[in-house]
Order: structure tokens, then C-alpha cells, then sequence
């Protein structure tokens, strides 16, 4: 062989194995962040589901809070239809504020 398709051949496997050294680098790397990817899934899925436990007993406390004020609100509502037996629209106040404008 001549000396100008050995050189050729040197050059062409240097570049061959330096090649395969960033291309194990990038493999590498992108095994690390899948493995990162993983590990934050979890991450945000135990913080969220210990968030949850933590804060259970609050979000209980508001939904039943908000449960007695319905309720609360339709023993108003029932109360003001006892106290409205002569027939009293709620659009009285209108016709009244028209009588005396």
C-alpha cells in the first residue's frame, strides 16, 4: 500500500474512535435524563400525594363549612316563604319605589 491510503486509513480511524467516544457520551447522557425524567415523576407524584394527606383534614373541614351554609340557606329560604303568607311578590319594593317617584 502507499503511503497516502495509510494515512487515509489512520485519519479515517481516528475519526472512527472519536466518534464512538461522543457517541457513547450522548447515549450517556440521554440514559441519565430518562433516568431524571423518572425520578422527578415520582418525585411530583409522592409531593402531591403527600400534600393531599396533609391538607385532607382541612379540605373535610371546608366541605362540611360549605354543607352547613347551604343548608343554613334553605332554612332561610324556608323561613322568608313562613313570614310571606299575604302574598307578597319580591318585586313589591319596585312598584313602590314607581308610586312614590
Amino acid at each position: 500500500m502507499d503511503e497516502y491510503a495509510k494515512e487515509l486509513l489512520r485519519k479515517n480511524l481516528e475519526a472512527s474512535q472519536e466518534s464512538l467516544k461522543i457517541l457513547k457520551k450522548m447515549r450517556r447522557a440521554s440514559v441519565f435524563g430518562t433516568v431524571f425524567k423518572i425520578i422527578k415523576f415520582i418525585v411530583i407524584v409522592a409531593l402531591s400525594y403527600g400534600a393531599y394527606y396533609y391538607i385532607e383534614p382541612y379540605l373535610k373541614g371546608v366541605v362540611d363549612m360549605l354543607s352547613n351554609i347551604s343548608q343554613g340557606a334553605g332554612q332561610i329560604k324556608q323561613a322568608g316563604g313562613a313570614l310571606n303568607p299575604s302574598g307578597l311578590t319580591p318585586g313589591i319594593f319596585d312598584k313602590l319605589k314607581s308610586l312614590f317617584l
